[in-house]
C-alpha cells in the first residue's frame, strides 16, 4: 500500500515537472506576422523616388510597380519607389525577429550607393511623415554594412549612451557605447559593431521593444540600445505603434517575420559561472567557454560585447533563444580575426528580453 502511494506521488510529481517544462516552452511561442503567401495583413504606402519627374504620391495600398510582393515564401521589396509596408496591428512590449537578404537591384537616387531599407517601429500616422515616404517612427537601419544603426523618423526623442567616433571616411559620428554617458539625440546613432552576414547570406535582425526602450540585435549580438523615447509635443513617452519595413532604392528579401509578447517569457534569477572568467583570445587558437547556470531557469536571447573594435572578436554562438535550466551549460567559442588590434579588452555579457544578466561577465583580451 505504501509502495502504491509512493508511485502515485512520483507520478504526480513527474507530471508537474513535465507541465512546468512545457509551460516554459509554450510561453515563449512566436506569432508569425508574415504568412509567406500574401500581404493581406499589411498596408502599403508609396511615392516615386526623389528626383523622379512625377512627384505625385502613389498613395495608400496602391503599388503599380509591385514594389512589395511575395516570392517563394519571402517578402520581396524591390526598392523602386520609396515608401513602406506596415502591419495593420499595433504592438507594445514585444520581441520581434526577422531575416533579411540583399537582392541585386539598386535604383536612383541610390543607384551607386549601398543597398538600403529599414525596420520602423512604434510607427504612427501620417504615412508620409518622414521624407514624404514613411510613418512617424524610430528606425532600426537595414543597410549594407550599417545594420542596426538607429535613425529618428519623428517618433520622439530617445536617450542613448553615446561616444564620438570617426567613420572609415573620417566623418565625425555618434556611436552607441555602453561605457559612455546618457544623452538625448535625434541624430543617427551608429551600432557598436558590424555582425551582419556576408552579401548573399541571411542576416537575422531582432528588436526588443520594452515600453519606451529598445534593443537592436544582429545575428545574436546586441549592437544598439535606446531609452525613454519621448514625444515632446504630446508630453508623453512613446511605448507602442505599428511595424513598418522601408523601400528605399535597394532590393531585399524578408522572411520569418515573427514576434512574441515579452510578458510570456519568465524572467528567472540565474546564477552563471564560467570555466574561464578571463580569456586571452588569439587568431591561431579557438578558446572554448563553458557557462553554467546554478540558479533558476532563464532564457538567453543574445550576447553583448562591451568595448572598442568588438567585431574583431569571432564568437560562435548557439541558436538563440536558449533556455538554460539549473545545472545546464551553454558553450561558446572565441577567436580573433587576422590583423586585429592587440591588447584590446572587451567584456562579454548575456542578454535576456528583460535586459543584461546582472552580475556576470567574461573579460576577453586580444593577444
Amino acid at each position: 500500500m505504501k509502495i502504491t502511494c509512493l508511485r502515485k506521488v512520483s507520478a504526480v510529481l513527474f507530471f508537474f515537472i513535465l507541465l512546468s517544462d512545457a509551460t516554459f516552452a509554450q510561453e515563449s511561442d512566436w506569432r508569425a506576422i508574415f504568412n509567406g503567401k500574401d500581404l493581406k495583413d499589411w498596408d502599403t504606402y508609396l511615392r516615386t523616388a526623389p528626383g523622379s519627374a512625377d512627384t505625385t504620391p502613389i498613395g495608400l495600398n496602391k503599388d503599380p510597380h509591385q514594389v512589395f510582393s511575395v516570392v517563394d515564401g519571402m517578402m520581396r521589396i524591390s526598392g523602386q519607389d520609396w515608401g513602406g509596408i506596415a502591419y495593420k496591428e499595433s504592438f507594445s512590449n514585444y520581441h520581434l525577429r526577422f531575416q533579411i537578404k540583399w537582392g541585386e537591384k539598386k535604383w536612383p537616387p541610390r543607384a551607386n550607393a549601398k543597398r538600403d531599407g529599414g525596420l520602423l517601429f512604434h510607427a504612427s500616422e501620417p504615412y508620409d511623415f518622414g521624407t514624404k515616404s514613411w510613418m512617424r517612427s524610430i528606425e532600426l537601419q537595414i543597410q549594407e554594412g550599417d545594420m542596426a544603426d538607429a535613425h529618428n523618423v519623428g517618433a520622439g526623442v530617445p536617450v542613448f549612451q553615446l561616444s564620438k567616433t570617426k567613420t572609415a571616411e573620417g566623418q565625425d559620428v555618434q556611436q552607441y557605447d555602453p561605457f559612455a554617458p546618457f544623452m538625448p539625440t535625434i541624430n543617427r546613432v551608429y551600432r557598436s559593431g558590424n555582425f551582419e552576414s556576408p552579401y548573399g547570406e541571411w542576416t537575422t535582425g531582432e528588436l526588443v521593444a520594452r515600453g519606451s526602450d529598445a534593443v537592436f540585435i544582429i545575428n545574436g549580438f546586441v549592437v544598439n540600445r535606446l531609452y525613454n523615447i519621448f514625444r515632446m509635443d504630446l508630453h508623453e513617452q512613446v511605448t507602442s505603434g505599428r511595424i513598418q519595413f522601408q523601400s528605399e532604392s535597394g532590393e531585399h528579401y524578408l522572411r520569418n517575420i515573427e514576434l512574441r509578447d515579452i510578458a510570456s517569457v519568465k524572467p528567472g534569477k540565474p546564477v552563471f559561472v564560467s570555466d574561464k572568467m578571463q580569456v586571452d583570445v588569439t587568431v591561431d587558437q579557438t578558446q572554448d567557454l563553458k557557462i553554467t547556470n546554478n540558479g533558476e531557469p532563464v532564457e538567453i536571447i543574445a550576447v553583448e560585447l562591451l568595448g572598442k573594435d568588438i567585431d574583431q572578436f569571432i564568437i560562435k554562438l548557439p541558436a538563440f533563444p536558449l533556455v538554460i535550466k539549473k545545472g545546464e551549460s551553454m558553450n561558446l567559442k572565441a577567436s580573433l580575426k587576422p590583423g586585429s588590434t592587440l591588447n584590446n579588452d572587451v567584456r562579454l555579457k548575456l542578454e535576456t528580453v528583460y535586459g543584461p544578466v546582472s552580475g556576470f561577465e567574461i573579460a576577453l583580451t586580444s593577444k
